[in-house]
């Protein structure tokens, strides 16, 4: 019952919940419409006003606006920010599904910009659930390498107190993880930047062997029962 409780939490207040990765596929690739994504270094402004006659930018403004959730209208740096990290998480998908048996992989659920309650607005990007667990993910985009900085230690600061009101009023049953995803742009204007590719890869290969480990081998108490 306490699981059925934690989706309709995560469904009610997120901008948007897929049942299962292939369903967020879907979306994501309704969104490029043939075309790739490309994280740049330019900053997110820049990017957003080169692109916001894009169909994915009214599309996303009003999914989000539609659900009621939050006082403000989304800017156009945090719809490309939304894409940045779609990109990222279709390639933890892509690594996850080959870690995966086939049957396990279609019950991850994932809400995005999952709103705290009580928390004046404050958004979690993403929030991955596999029966009674739920892991919440943070994005950054960082153009120096991530462990020559404090970004790190910054957004997992940011997650535990994340934790800490979630663990306020969902069932106590329920497990919660945190994970921070610190990328990086791909793209100096048109030209690759091979050591950020590789990057990104590796660390989503990374984040993939992360999630098999502690969000499905580790049996759930619903699993046990």
């Amino acid at each position: 019952m306490y699981i059925l409780e934690a989706i309709n939490i995560l469904s009610e207040n997120s901008m948007v919940a897929f049942e299962n990765p292939q369903g967020f596929r879907h979306f994501y690739q309704k969104l490029l419409q043939g075309k790739e994504w490309k994280i740049s270094s330019l900053s997110l402004n820049h990017r957003g006003y080169q692109l916001q006659k894009e169909n994915f930018v009214s599309y996303l403004r009003n999914l989000f606006n539609a659900k009621g959730l939050f006082r403000r209208s989304v800017s156009i740096a945090e719809i490309i920010s939304f894409m940045d990290s779609y990109y990222i998480m279709d390639k933890v998908f892509n690594s996850l599904e080959k870690l995966l048996d086939p049957e396990d992989f279609k019950k991850l659920s994932l809400y995005c910009e999952y709103k705290i309650k009580y928390s004046k607005n404050r958004r979690i990007d993403y929030v991955l659930r596999f029966h009674d667990k739920i892991l919440i993910i943070e994005f950054r985009l960082s153009a120096t390498f991530p462990n020559m900085s404090n970004v790190w230690q910054k957004k997992e600061n940011e997650l535990l107190i994340y934790k800490e009101l979630l663990s306020n009023y969902f069932p106590q049953e329920c497990k919660i993880l945190v994970y921070a995803f610190i990328a990086m742009p791909e793209f100096n204007d048109h030209t690759a930047i091979f050591k950020h590719i590789q990057y990104n890869n590796q660390n989503a290969k990374y984040f993939a062997e992360y999630i098999n480990e502690f969000l499905i081998k580790n049996p759930s108490l619903s699993q046990i029962k």
